[in-house]
């Protein structure tokens, strides 16, 4: 269940993906990302010559142009020298201590400069680890979009906050395996959240021996569509994939499989609440 910070407003749900924030970690290793793929690319022995520092020469230019609105004159070497601070140090000093939405303003700025020094290889690793680290953006072409929007997380966090005990930790279980930074567990993620779904029309139909499939059926006030909709998804965690009982075959269950799946089976718990009230 959330924690007691979560439940009084203090640590928002919306941090376990990264909504509006940047932990340590992420950012330093997206900082990591344009030092392997673009920074350490830079030979300033061979400045006048070689293709790819001169490109990283003009990019720096441009984006102390338009980027920081900082006076050309003032732009020092790459990497500066006689312990003299570089433009390096500079990019490197604000990556790491802007807010997080200024992280994202300059990755999308180097994304869409004309050197084109952010690859289609760099943009999916970067991609890769804001998947990896549950942040809720991703790269769409040149641009940053949000892929976990408020209305989602909202969904999420008042099923935590509603459910009863067992459906709760269920829905508990799910978002601790979807949003565990070290070892996502996408596949168990998305059992937990149907098995939720079980959960609460067991309880509603005071029949806790149903199966999903079964207990849709005797749910009252519940539109059919909804019904067959949920059967549906609950037949899909059936399938050969495998997710709930072949645990012995590799399900392909990605994160936006997982997230879809918990955001849908807490929006149908709190809906169940109210429906079978009424």
């Amino acid at each position: 269940m959330p924690s007691f910070s979560q439940r009084h407003g203090y640590s928002p749900l919306e941090n376990a993906f990264q909504r509006e924030s940047i932990d340590a970690a992420l950012r330093t290793k997206l900082w990591n990302i344009l030092k392997v793929t673009i920074w350490d690319r830079y030979a300033p022995e061979n400045r006048r010559y070689d293709e790819t520092t001169k490109r990283i020469d003009y990019l720096v230019q441009r984006l102390w142009f338009n980027y920081f609105n900082h006076d050309l004159d003032r732009l020092p070497d790459f990497y500066g020298d006689y312990g003299n601070t570089g433009a390096y140090d500079v990019l490197k000093e604000y990556f790491l201590g802007c807010e997080w939405f200024e992280v994202y303003d300059l990755l999308e700025n180097i994304a869409d400069d004309q050197s084109r020094l952010i690859s289609d290889e760099a943009r999916e690793w970067i991609n890769g680890t804001l998947e990896e680290h549950n942040a809720a953006y991703r790269f769409v072409g040149t641009e940053i979009a949000e892929i976990t929007d408020k209305n989602e997380i909202q969904a999420i966090e008042a099923a935590l906050l509603s459910a009863d005990s067992p459906v709760r930790t269920h829905l508990d279980a799910a978002l601790r395996m979807l949003s565990d930074k070290e070892a996502p567990d996408y596949r168990n993620s998305v059992k937990e959240s149907i098995s939720a779904v079980e959960a609460a029309c067991r309880l509603v139909t005071e029949n806790t021996s149903a199966t999903l499939g079964d207990a849709l059926k005797r749910v009252q006030n519940l539109h059919p569509a909804m019904s067959r909709a949920f059967s549906q998804l609950y037949g899909y965690t059936n399938d050969a994939s495998g997710i709930r009982h072949s645990l012995t075959d590799e399900a392909t269950i990605s994160y936006g499989d997982a997230k879809f799946m918990l955001v849908a089976c807490s929006a149908f718990v709190s809906y169940l609440k109210v429906a079978t009230n009424a």
